[in-house]
């Protein structure tokens, strides 16, 4: 929740993670992690929430005191791959000569082709060589993949040794098993086994098919797939990160 003063006057002073000024967050409304935009890059709630993880996990790969993603720039070679090719997150590091970014345009592209100057990629069967990114950044994207843990193994494939894979999903955090809401079937075909969920996709108006809401279990097939996994329970008022649903994982290639 919001304090009554920031309630009062609508913004909340802040040092953004993402573009790194000393500004404002306003226009928080009813769902926090979607609004309250910093007033320089227009990062809601949820990117800087991203953005403050990444930056974390870079201080950490480079030994570096990074509190921003614009620092990042300051650091040659560092790869970065993320899943937008839009918004604040991107405008923040989209200068770095090593950042790398896409979209997924459906099914009838293969992961690195351009489609109208935009790159095109599957994570569940990415083009990126092996051992080739430092980091890679998904922001609400897995629930909506087929099957997120051959996603999971993909990233897993292209991070180089310690590289950090920076997300947010849909997280029941007192479930343990997955809720799979919609598979493909061996011919091919969607098969629905709940009520559909879609959500918002600025490439799809007509929105995407929530196909997984994790959980418990999710932190134990990434295990499995050979990441030590970090959930970050955020409340940085500082840095525009608030609510009770500031959730972000950290999955880091061992």
């Amino acid at each position: 929740m919001l304090d009554r003063a920031t309630r009062r006057l609508g913004a909340l002073p802040i040092r953004c993670p993402a573009c790194g000024a000393l500004t404002v967050a306003s226009g928080f409304g009813q769902d926090l992690r979607e609004t309250g935009r910093c007033r320089s890059c227009q990062a809601t709630n949820r990117n800087r929430q991203l953005a403050s993880v990444a930056a974390r996990a870079a201080s950490e790969q480079t030994g570096r005191r990074i509190r921003t993603l614009v620092s990042l720039a300051d650091v040659p070679g560092f790869r970065i791959y993320n899943t937008e090719a839009a918004g604040a997150l991107h405008a923040a590091v989209h200068a770095m000569p090593a950042y790398r970014c896409s979209e997924y345009f459906g099914p009838g592209h293969s992961s690195g082709d351009l489609v109208g100057g935009v790159l095109h990629q599957d994570l569940m069967a990415l083009s990126f060589d092996d051992a080739s990114l430092d980091q890679v950044w998904t922001s609400d994207v897995l629930e909506h993949v087929p099957d997120p843990y051959l996603a999971h193994r993909e990233i897993h494939r292209v991070l180089r040794p310690r590289g950090h894979h920076v997300f947010t999903v849909p997280f029941h955090q007192t479930g343990y098993l997955d809720d799979v809401r919609a598979r493909i079937r061996d011919d091919g075909e969607l098969e629905l086994l709940a009520e559909p969920i879609y959500h918002d996709d600025p490439v799809r108006p007509e929105g995407v098919l929530v196909y997984t809401i994790f959980s418990l279990q999710m932190l134990v097939r990434l295990s499995e797939i050979g990441f030590t996994t970090r959930m970050y329970l955020l409340r940085e008022p500082w840095s525009g990160i608030v609510g009770e649903n500031a959730l972000v994982f950290d999955a880091v290639k061992v």
